[in-house]
This record gives C-alpha cells, sequence and structure tokens, in this order.
C-alpha cells in the first residue's frame, strides 16, 4: 500500500483537471462582455482625443503605456485617427480558473486619419473590419485589459480621399 500512495493524489488531481471548463459563468459573460465594449470605446476615444486618460480605468498600465506610444508615433508623422466602433461582435469567450480571459471579437470600424495641425481629412476607411483577441485578468474582483492583439483585418477601400474637382475661373 505504501507504494501507492501517491495513486489517490494523482487521481484527485486528474478528476479536477477532467472537471475545468472554460465556459464563463453568465455573470462573468456579462461583466466582460461590458467590459470588451467600453474598452473599445475608451480606446477609440483615446486616439480621437491623443490622451489615454480614457484607458486607465479599464486597462494595465503596461497597455495605457503601448497606447500612449502609438499615439505619440501618429502625432510624430503629423496624423490623428478618428475611429468610430459600428459594429462589435463578441465569436467567443473563454474563461480559465475565474481568473483570466481571453474574448475573440469581429470589430467593424469606421476611421478618419486626419492632420494633426489643421484637422483636415487626410484619409478614410469607412469599414475596416478587425478580427481580435482582448485579454483580461481578474484583479481585485475587477476585470482588467492586459493586451488587445489584432489578428486579421480586412478593410474597405483603404483610407479613400476622394480629390475635388477643379474649380471653373
Amino acid at each position: 500500500m505504501r507504494g501507492r500512495a501517491w495513486l489517490l493524489p494523482l487521481a484527485l488531481s486528474l478528476t479536477l483537471a477532467a472537471c475545468e471548463t472554460d465556459e464563463p459563468t453568465p455573470q462573468e459573460r456579462e461583466a466582460i462582455t461590458s467590459l470588451t465594449r467600453a474598452f473599445l470605446l475608451s480606446l477609440a476615444r483615446s486616439y480621437s482625443e491623443m490622451d489615454v486618460k480614457y484607458l486607465e480605468p479599464l486597462a494595465a498600465p503596461r497597455y495605457v503605456n503601448e497606447t500612449y506610444d502609438a499615439i505619440m508615433t501618429l502625432r510624430a508623422n503629423g496624423d490623428r485617427l478618428e475611429p468610430v466602433l459600428v459594429n462589435l461582435e463578441i465569436t467567443d469567450l473563454k474563461v480559465l480558473r475565474h481568473a483570466n480571459a481571453y474574448v475573440f471579437c469581429t470589430e467593424t470600424w469606421d476611421t478618419r486619419r486626419l492632420d494633426v495641425a489643421s484637422g483636415q481629412l487626410k484619409g478614410h476607411d469607412p469599414h475596416s473590419v478587425l478580427h481580435s483577441v482582448v485579454q483580461m485578468k481578474l484583479v481585485e474582483k475587477r476585470w482588467v485589459v492586459l493586451y488587445r492583439e489584432v489578428e486579421e483585418t480586412a478593410t474597405g477601400p483603404r483610407f479613400l480621399v476622394r480629390t475635388p474637382k477643379a474649380q471653373k475661373p
């Protein structure tokens, strides 16, 4: 019997592991879905106003800093984005050990690219479709966005700006 003492803990561990699921509870699903939408709207506002303060209550400091760097790169190139979330479809949602969430999304955006100084329209993509994954972690009983990765992009006419017709003298 002594040689088989390890068998019971192993059997219990395997049984518990088999019972674990990645399906969220209804409460988790509601909280994570709400946060995903709020996060994307805050991300859009951060890009539009070139200020990450809207992300700070929702996302981890590392992600906020990465977004700040991206916004500053746009500014250095004379650009500002004005994205509008047209549609959000959550295609899958996984919660691991009630502490980590992965949200698989199809996002549809109407994005304008403006000159940072004049506000003049430089480009417009009215139908940009992004397939993304948003990773979240439960921190002190609240979900926090750790990261968002865009895995695939499908766009309409890329940053279409029509040339105005010449005026007759």
